[in-house]
C-alpha cells in the first residue's frame, strides 16, 4: 500500500478534528521487567500495560463530553481494545450530572494522591474492590470544601456488560481538593449492590458492601496518602476483606521524584495466612513535560510462601 494512501486520510481527520476545536490525548505505559521469583523460571519482557487515547469536546458552558479507549496487554501476540468512557457531563444548578460510560468515584483522589497509576494501580482497583469505570449515571456538587458524588451504575464494570437485574449504589464524600498540590484532603467512599446466589434448596438475595477511608497531605516537595479500605460479602459464604495502604513521594528537583507505597492486604479476616504484603519503591525522571522514565522495583511478600520481586524500568510517554 503506498504511504500517501495511509497519510492523506490521516492528515484529512486530523484537519477535522483541529477544526472542531476537540482536544486530543494519548497516554502510554511502557516498562521493561525482569521476575526473581523462587522456584519458578526468571523471566524478562517488555511490555505495554496500558495505552489510553481520549477526544474530548466542550459543546458548551454547560455541556462537554469524553470519548476513551484503553488498550490493555492480552496474550503475548495480541493486545485488547475496551471501552473506557463514553460520556457526557451536563453542568446545572444543582450540580454536575454525568450520563454513560465514566470513572468510578471509589478511588480517583486516591489514585491523584498516589501519582504513579502507570507504576500500579491503586490497591482497591488491584484487589478488585471496585472498578475503574462503570456505565450509568453520576452526580457531583462542590459545597464550600465538600464535594458529594453519588453512582448509579451495572456494577459490572467496563470489561463486561450487565448480568443481572441489580444496580450499584456508589457514594463518595470529599474534603479539599481532589488533586493535591499544596495542603490537605480527606474522605470516605462507600458501595453497595445486591446479587443473587444459589443455596441448595433456593435463590437468595446476598450484598456485597464496600468502605473506604482515605486522607492525603502535601507541603513542599513532600505528597502523601493512605487509606483503608473494607469489602464485605454477604453471599452463600460470608467473607470479609481488608486493606492498608500508605504512600508518598518527595520531589528531589525539578525533574527528579522519589516515591513509595506499601500495601498490607488481607482477602479474608476469618482466614489464616491467607493475606499478603507488597512494597513498591522507585524514582522517576521526567526529561520533558511528556514523557517520564521509572526505574523501581516490587514486592510480594505473602504470609505463606515464598516472597517475589520484580525489578523493572517503566516509562510513561503522553501528549
Amino acid at each position: 500500500m503506498k504511504l500517501s494512501t495511509v497519510l492523506i486520510p490521516i492528515l484529512a481527520s486530523t484537519t477535522m478534528l483541529a477544526a472542531e476545536n476537540l482536544k486530543i490525548n494519548a497516554d502510554t505505559h511502557f516498562h521493561y521487567s525482569f521476575v526473581d521469583a523462587e522456584n519458578s523460571a526468571n523471566k524478562s519482557a517488555f511490555q505495554i500495560s496500558r495505552a489510553y487515547f481520549s477526544i474530548q469536546k466542550e459543546i458548551s458552558d454547560k455541556i462537554s463530553y469524553k470519548f476513551q479507549t484503553d488498550v490493555g496487554g492480552g496474550t503475548p501476540s495480541a493486545f485488547t481494545v475496551y471501552l473506557k468512557n463514553a460520556k457526557l457531563d451536563w453542568k446545572t444548578d444543582f450540580g454536575k450530572i454525568t450520563f454513560g460510560l465514566q470513572g468510578m468515584n471509589m478511588f480517583g483522589v486516591q489514585e491523584a494522591t498516589w501519582g504513579y497509576r502507570f507504576i500500579e494501580k491503586m490497591p482497591m482497583d488491584l484487589n478488585k474492590y471496585s472498578s475503574s469505570a462503570d456505565l450509568g449515571i453520576g452526580w457531583e456538587r462542590k459545597f464550600g470544601a465538600l464535594t458529594p458524588s453519588v453512582m448509579l451504575t451495572n456494577g459490572t464494570g467496563y470489561k463486561k456488560v450487565e448480568d443481572d437485574k441489580y444496580k450499584k449504589i456508589s457514594l463518595r464524600l470529599l474534603y479539599g481538593e481532589s488533586k493535591l498540590k499544596e495542603g490537605l484532603n480527606a474522605g470516605v467512599v462507600v458501595s453497595t449492590e445486591p446479587a443473587d446466589y444459589a443455596t441448595a434448596t433456593s435463590i437468595e438475595t446476598g450484598n456485597t458492601l464496600v468502605f473506604g477511608g482515605f486522607a492525603g497531605f502535601a507541603s513542599g516537595a513532600w505528597r502523601i496518602g493512605g487509606e483503608f479500605d473494607m469489602k464485605s460479602e454477604k453471599m452463600l459464604a460470608d467473607k470479609t476483606a481488608q486493606l492498608v495502604s500508605i504512600y508518598g513521594n518527595y520531589k528531589l528537583n525539578e525533574k527528579l521524584t522519589g516515591f513509595g507505597r506499601f500495601d498490607l492486604v488481607d482477602p479474608d479476616t476469618k482466614t489464616d495466612k491467607d493475606g499478603s504484603n507488597y512494597l513498591i519503591l522507585g524514582l522517576s525522571y521526567q526529561p520533558d513535560k511528556v514523557f517520564y522514565i521509572a526505574p523501581n522495583m516490587k514486592m510480594y511478600m505473602p504470609e505463606a510462601g515464598n516472597a517475589e520481586s520484580t525489578y523493572q524500568v517503566s516509562f510513561r510517554f503522553k501528549i
